[in-house]
């Protein structure tokens, strides 16, 4: 017995303890992707703005 602790391994080898980091590093990558897809949206909108009130009517 060489895992003998409290907490079972599933098949794969991943422990509760385990998978709870996996998906707590998981939902900071998503949300560090989402504020960087948010950031450009923002930054394009804002470009995108400037040239619009800057035409010639």
């Amino acid at each position: 017995m060489a895992n003998e602790t409290n907490q079972e391994a599933d098949e794969n080898g991943w422990t509760p303890e385990l998978l709870k980091r996996r998906r707590r590093r998981a939902l900071i990558m998503a949300l560090a992707l989402a504020g960087m897809v948010g950031m450009f949206f923002l930054v394009t909108v804002v470009r995108l703005g400037e040239n619009v009130a800057n035409r010639a009517l």
